[in-house]
């Protein structure tokens, strides 16, 4: 250690407060967020899936249980998650709660930067010295006593204060970069639900020509006349591709754009493809773990020996989790981390999707999102209570409606740019996480210090 820096007992620079006991029967659609253990996820509190308490019943005794943003929690029971730390970093509500079996440090700020010592304890190794020491026969759990007689080495306050603004630099580029690339894929879906499932530019061209509108199809209708100017008009030249009028189509029980051919997913797309990677091939590998519930990049991808079955892939494919809950947690992702001829592998709990002809991985991609898919392959799952799965099968009687070759082809082009921007992005958040996993523990221990980083990073 450093000769400057201290070792002292987190309870010397900081407190922990646990949250309040609330009853299940409390908890309601809406109202204050309720932090809870299954909300402290990879570093940070996440807030998408809050249970929440009434408004009307938030009273001055929960006044010491609000969370705000910047605030350090950690999860003190749970099998697999006891000693889990997160920062709130983001809030969707102007106030959230904290509760039970989840602690809040209090720093005492003349000793400790909050920051600093988040970025302490979750540290890898520090956070799974936090869950050994709460793991141990029955219901795993620390108490705050626990938590606080842990040590850290304390540097003094201005480098603590550095230290934590270097890595939280490369957090907030990392975030940032996530961000774009959700704005970037809701882009993409967007753009694919507006042609491909709701037609909407099929509708405005009838609406001009003055065509019938279905029935079925007159509330979409009077959605887009309703949106008067902000009906902002496609391109005329691709304005000019889609057609003035519908269809009925049997096979899908809907209203079509005119002209354009309906087909089953098994022929429109490759379901499974064979690709050549001979046994003993060293080759990237991913997992289900890798896949993600929301986006398409796939991280956290390894190299190893092919020993035994598994889907295989090549660039560009789309990977689909087949199992349950996987599937119905949405695990998709698209492969963007082969070069151009490489193969790889993964779970043989994978559908690999590439798309035939016209049909791009941007459109594959935006299909493997699309609620209606998803619900229709949910719907096919066979097998015992546990272990479904999705069988091939599927795709013979799920039904796409596709225009001409030229229409896709400018799809792709237009989504194309997107996917490629999401891609490279994913590359320098892989690059700069590895970079704050190589400093966080060189920094704490002051293995390296913080004027050497800052030289560097410049």
């Amino acid at each position: 250690m450093v000769s400057e820096w201290e070792e002292v007992c987190i309870g010397d620079v900081a407190k922990l407060q646990g949250g309040y006991a609330f009853k299940s029967k409390d908890f309601s659609i809406s109202g204050v967020p309720v932090v809870k253990i299954k909300n402290i996820q990879n570093g940070n509190v996440r807030f998408h899936d809050s249970q929440h308490f009434p408004t009307d019943m938030v009273d001055a005794k929960l006044d010491r249980f609000f969370v705000n943003k910047g605030d350090v929690l950690i999860a003190m029971t749970g099998q697999g998650s006891v000693g889990r730390v997160g920062r709130v970093v983001c809030m969707e509500d102007d106030s959230a709660l904290l509760n039970q079996r989840v602690g809040k440090f209090i720093p005492d700020e003349t000793k400790v930067d909050l920051n600093y010592l988040y970025y302490v304890i979750s540290e890898p190794n520090y956070e799974n010295a936090l869950f050994m020491a709460g793991s141990g026969s029955g219901q795993p759990n620390l108490s705050p006593s626990q938590i606080e007689s842990f040590t850290l080495n304390l540097p003094p306050l201005p480098e603590q204060k550095a230290i934590a603004h270097i890595l939280g630099s490369l957090d907030d580029k990392i975030e940032l970069n996530r961000q774009m690339n959700q704005t970037l894929e809701q882009m993409a879906q967007a753009l694919f639900k507006s042609w491909f499932v709701d037609f909407d530019p099929v509708l405005d061209n009838a609406l001009a020509a003055g065509n019938a509108i279905p029935e079925e199809l007159q509330d979409r209708a009077n959605s887009r006349i309703a949106l008067g100017a902000k009906r902002k008009p496609l391109p005329e030249a691709i304005q000019k591709l889609f057609p003035a009028a519908f269809v009925f189509n049997e096979e899908l029980d809907k209203w079509v754009p005119e002209g354009w051919r309906v087909s089953s997913v098994e022929d429109s797309l490759s379901v499974n493809p064979r690709v050549k990677l001979p046994k003993g091939s060293m080759a990237k590998f991913a997992d289900m773990k890798a896949l993600p519930t929301s986006g398409f990049s796939i991280d956290g991808v390894i190299i190893k020996e092919l020993t035994s079955g598994g889907s295989k892939f090549e660039q560009g494919d789309i990977l689909l989790a087949r199992i349950t809950p996987c599937l119905e947690n949405g695990k998709t992702g698209i492969v963007d981390f082969l070069n151009h001829g490489e193969s790889g592998f993964g779970s043989t709990e994978f559908i690999v999707l590439r798309g035939k002809g016209a049909i791009k991985t941007p459109f594959v991609a935006c299909l493997s999102r699309e609620s209606s898919f998803r619900d229709h392959c949910i719907l096919n799952m066979v097998g015992s209570s546990g272990r479904q799965r999705v069988q091939n099968a599927a795709f013979n009687n799920y039904y796409i409606a596709l225009p001409k070759d030229e229409l896709l082809l400018k799809f792709n082009e237009l989504s194309e740019v997107q996917f490629k921007k999401i891609t490279k992005q994913d590359k320098e958040i892989n690059s700069l996480t590895n970079l704050r996993a190589t400093l966080l523990p060189k920094l704490i221990s002051g293995e390296v210090r913080v004027k050497d980083v800052e030289q560097t990073l410049k």
